[in-house]
């Protein structure tokens, strides 16, 4: 337990003291002492430690320096204040004493026989003690927990060790997926009611926030307290320990073992991550091959078929994601977070698919037999509208497309579809649409006769030069072949007069030598303007 002011109070130096300020801060912990020499405790101070003093500091002190020194100490977090008497002065000054009173010091008052070296003794050698005894505790349950460690246990098996030690039920949470797993079902279930960070102690080397928690069974009325500690984690998974104390006080022996605990179950999540890794990265090779057409021979692609439990006589379909930040480049952990959450929001929506990751890129492959294209754009949509709405990804962009039906034996045909899809998004600047193949209509004529990157020789020279050196009159022309040559409807699209499109397109008419009475020719114009999204100005 923490040795207190109140404990103190029973040490034989201390026998003949007076407690002057009543029952205010017994309750402190001591964590050491010190003879009071200066006023500048800021400097020196810590948090626990008791304050020997004669008044010798304070003696030349002006009443608001000393109300300085005060707010300091209560910061800091002093324990308390020994005043030992007949020395400089003979009563306990009111400032002093008035100043404990405000800032809740508990005041003792010893006399001249009382020396500081019998008090310092007595409180020095119950620390040391008690210091040794929690050295102690740590090495014992320290090795408690790595013997445990190399029977390399789940995790419930490292809770039930924790609660033994401790003799508290205590929970698992995992926020993302909302996975709970505990020592106790009934403790299991709750509401959280309040939140505070807890003030940081002794032998406590980890944050800790303490809740005011209703449990939700039936017979339960009273809230009660809890502890909550943040695990860290490699994964996309955010974990929380829960202590359930039911209002029992904890000791250091029991924040020494919940560290311990905390670190068996970091190191067991990591092991966990860690083969969670290796398997995807195998299983990324696999798809990767398929995907790309590695393989020799037919045999070769029907064992890699049925190893990611494909089947031959079905159809799939592509669906490739990539995704960037568009404000900063995103650290490698928040894209493996990024990527985790995303596969994890497409194993709620697709049953049954087959994905593989890239750094910047995750492709799925599912089934089409049973999926509509209408219904795995629903689908994608509805993932996308959940990661939106979480802040740490509000910077991303992630280009969406998606194949037509393929069957196993043509899955590299399908995710090029998917990526040229992909290439012309991106090149139309287009990034949170979500494209099929089909979608693409005339620019699959370029991407199917490997084209798109000479995209330039099937834009007439009059449209470059409209580009360069008459813009208005080119988006003149947009509009009016958007709209069938509607005067009206373009000059509303525009924001001009009718009369004002008249005379751009007679312009276009006379300079150009442009017929509008000319299907052929017209087909052209809306094929050039719109190829020239894509492409650079000249």
């Amino acid at each position: 337990m923490p040795l207190t002011v109140k404990d103190i109070l029973q040490y034989p130096s201390l026998s003949k003291a007076s407690l002057i300020t009543g029952s205010i801060g017994l309750e402190n912990e001591v964590t050491n002492v010190m003879v009071m020499e200066a006023l500048d405790i800021e400097e020196w101070g810590h948090a626990g430690v008791i304050l020997l003093t004669s008044y010798f500091a304070l003696e030349d002190a002006l009443p608001e320096e000393i109300d300085i020194f005060f707010k300091y100490a209560k910061e800091i977090g002093i324990a308390g204040f020994i005043f030992k008497m007949d020395r400089l002065v003979n009563e306990i000054p009111e400032t002093f004493l008035s100043n404990c009173r405000k800032y809740d010091f508990p005041l003792i008052r010893i006399d001249k026989q009382t020396t500081y070296e019998r008090v310092m003794n007595d409180i020095l050698e119950s620390i040391i003690n008690r210091n040794a005894f929690i050295l102690k505790n740590y090495y014992e349950i320290h090795q408690q927990f790595i013997h445990l460690m190399m029977n390399q246990p789940d995790v419930l098996h490292i809770l039930h060790n924790l609660k033994s030690l401790i003799n508290l039920p205590v929970t698992l949470v995992e926020k993302v997926e909302k996975k709970i797993l505990g020592t106790d079902d009934y403790y299991n279930h709750f509401q959280i009611e309040d939140k505070k960070d807890l003030s940081q102690q002794q032998y406590m080397n980890i944050q800790y926030k303490q809740y005011l928690i209703n449990y939700t069974a039936p017979d339960t009325s009273m809230p009660s307290t809890a502890l909550s500690i943040s695990v860290p984690n490699l994964g996309y998974e955010e974990y929380e320990l829960i202590i359930h104390q039911l209002d029992k006080k904890l000791k250091d022996v029991d924040f020494v073992a919940i560290e311990n605990a905390v670190v068996a179950l970091q190191t067991e999540l990591v092991k966990q991550y860690a083969l969670r890794e290796n398997n995807r990265s195998r299983f990324n090779e696999m798809v990767s091959d398929l995907l790309h057409g590695r393989f020799n021979n037919k045999e070769d692609i029907i064992d890699t078929i049925h190893d990611l439990n494909l089947d031959t006589e079905s159809l799939y379909r592509i669906v490739l994601f990539s995704f960037e930040n568009k404000q900063t480049e995103a650290s490698p952990q928040l894209l493996s977070r990024f990527s985790d959450v995303l596969i994890n929001h497409s194993k709620v929506e697709f049953s049954d698919f087959v994905y593989v990751t890239r750094k910047e890129k995750i492709i799925l492959i599912i089934p089409a037999n049973t999926t509509s294209l209408k219904e795995v754009k629903t689908k994608v949509n509805k993932m996308k509208s959940k990661i939106n709405k979480n802040q740490l990804y509000e910077n991303f962009e992630m280009y969406t497309s998606i194949s037509n039906k393929v069957d196993p034996f043509n899955i590299p045909e399908g995710y090029r579809q998917a990526f040229d899809t992909y290439k012309i998004l991106q090149m139309i600047d287009e990034p949170q649409a979500i494209a099929t193949y089909q979608d693409m209509g005339i620019y699959q004529i370029f991407v199917e006769t490997g084209n798109l990157e000479t995209l330039e020789r099937f834009v007439p020279d009059k449209i470059w030069e409209l580009q360069k050196n008459n813009p208005e009159l080119l988006e003149t022309l947009h509009a009016f072949i958007d709209v069938n040559q509607n005067y009206s409807d373009a000059a509303q699209i525009l924001f001009v007069h009718p009369k004002t499109v008249r005379y751009r397109i007679d312009r276009l008419k006379e300079n150009y030598q442009m017929n509008f009475h000319n299907p052929e020719e017209i087909l052209q114009y809306s094929i050039a303007i719109r190829l020239l999204k894509i492409l650079p100005k000249k």
